[in-house]
């Protein structure tokens, strides 16, 4: 894989979910504003989040080097792999 990339960007408010399912990258539901959620989701490119998330805005793009999982952050159950297509640990 190439660049990863980690966007915060704000959804739609009664459902962010992707609208696609399978995804390929973990994302979470951080929180909400007014009128609008709040998703943090890796990528390989903004296009990703588009494809998603149609309705996606105001992206905040950092370029990461791996995954990061915290207690906020937690790995979700069903991601398994690392972009190199390895297990991920932990």
């Amino acid at each position: 894989m190439g660049q990863m990339l980690r966007v915060r960007f704000k959804a739609n408010y009664d459902d962010p979910r992707p609208i696609t399912w399978p995804v390929a990258y973990p994302f979470w539901i951080s929180g909400s504003g007014d009128g609008y959620s709040t998703v943090i989701s890796y990528a390989d490119s903004e296009d990703y989040i588009i494809e998603h998330w149609p309705e996606a805005r105001d992206l905040d793009v950092e370029e990461v080097d791996s995954y990061v999982f915290t207690d906020r952050f937690p790995k979700p159950e069903w991601f398994t792999q690392q972009p190199d297509g390895g297990e991920v640990n932990g």
